[in-house]
């Protein structure tokens, strides 16, 4: 134990830009961009053909574990670095992702949709107007600033707002499926607690990801010796993560302590899912540490996860129309999964950094 306190300084020491964070969030990029094309190019298999491995490789340990609860994580360490973190910023910054969210929503899911409807004339394709409402992560990071900015405004303390978070996430537990009657209450509460399908990213739920970070990042800031910290912490939390999902290989059920439900998640599956993902953060700083080139690059999609993930959701969007116009009644592979993931990364990367380099010159 005095080791790990070694690592720490009573000095706010660690204030320059956190590149394992960034790198982090670079992988959490890819992660999430093969996840996706796990989701839309699974509508396109043979249900006859199962892979219990490859499913569950892609589905619930690479994408559900390591994705979104990684990159909530980095958001709320980048709190505590960001130089526009008081209440009014905060409060811009929520109406801007509200915004961003929306508009997402129109170029993946509403054109596609209409363009769908317009081809195959099938009535189904009129339940993309739910999705439209989906409570998904922009959403929810819209709600997280606001609920930064009400802690701000509250001037709460790192613990205090922790204790908010866990007892939110029994809460969200608690109301896990609690639905209502009307379509429109029942889609509104989504963003609170899971009621339904299109409640992907509940606040109650999953806001202790984001304050957990943040908390982490105050103490992050006293961090003067990284490299003991991670070697200490790395090889403990990694042990506890390989036993968390073998265990849930080995029972068969994927987050049992909330009942299976990912969206719903309960804050003892919160804990072990935060564990894996700081253990994540450990290996991407031993690991590119001495990788400058392949560090760099990470780190700089990192920093632009925002616009890959809105770019990439726009290319599966018609991408899936696509596929369906392509193939039409006929299966794909499952090792196809790779080759698009792998296309739709360099194209999302690429058309993200020329929107970086245009933002970069229209600002100056």
């Amino acid at each position: 134990m005095n080791h790990l306190r070694n690592c720490f300084s009573k000095e706010i020491v660690n204030i320059t830009r956190q590149s394992e964070i960034d790198i982090a969030k670079g992988l959490c990029v890819i992660l999430m961009v093969f996840t996706h094309a796990f989701e839309n190019v699974a509508w396109f298999f043979d249900p006859e053909v199962s892979s219990v491995v490859f499913d569950n490789l892609f589905n619930k340990i690479i994408g559900n574990s390591f994705g979104a609860p990684l990159f909530m994580l980095c958001m709320g360490i980048s709190f505590c670095y960001s130089k526009k973190n008081d209440t009014a910023d905060l409060l811009k910054r929520a109406a801007k992702m509200l915004v961003m969210a929306f508009s997402l929503e129109i170029l993946r899911t509403a054109i596609p949709g209409l363009l769908e409807w317009l081809i195959f004339r099938d009535p189904e394709c009129i339940e993309y107007v739910y999705y439209f409402f989906a409570a998904d992560i922009l959403q929810f990071a819209t709600l997280v600033f606001l609920t930064m900015a009400l802690f701000r405004m509250l001037k709460l303390k790192p613990l205090a707002m922790l204790f908010i978070a866990a007892l939110a996430s029994v809460a969200g537990q608690l109301l896990c499926g609690l639905r209502v009657d009307s379509v429109i209450a029942n889609t509104a509460v989504g963003y609170l607690w899971y009621s339904g399908e299109m409640s992907y990213f509940p606040l109650l739920n999953w806001l202790i990801f984001p304050i957990c970070g943040y908390a982490v990042g105050n103490l992050w800031m006293h961090l003067r010796d990284k490299d003991k910290f991670f070697r200490i912490t790395t090889p403990i939390l990694t042990v506890i993560s390989v036993i968390y999902f073998s265990s849930m290989a080995i029972v068969g059920e994927w987050y049992y302590f909330s009942a299976g439900n990912y969206c719903g998640m309960g804050l003892l599956d919160a804990l072990f899912t935060m564990i894996s993902a700081f253990s994540v953060i450990g290996i991407s700083y031993l690991l590119f540490k001495h990788t400058r080139k392949l560090r760099k690059l990470l780190a700089a999609m990192g920093e632009r996860i925002t616009s890959i993930y809105c770019i990439h959701w726009t290319i599966y969007g018609f991408l899936y129309l696509g596929i369906l116009l392509v193939i039409g009644d006929a299966y794909l592979p499952r090792w196809s999964v790779l080759p698009v993931g792998i296309a739709v990364l360099l194209l999302s990367n690429y058309l993200s950094a020329l929107y970086a380099r245009y933002k970069s010159r229209y600002s100056r």
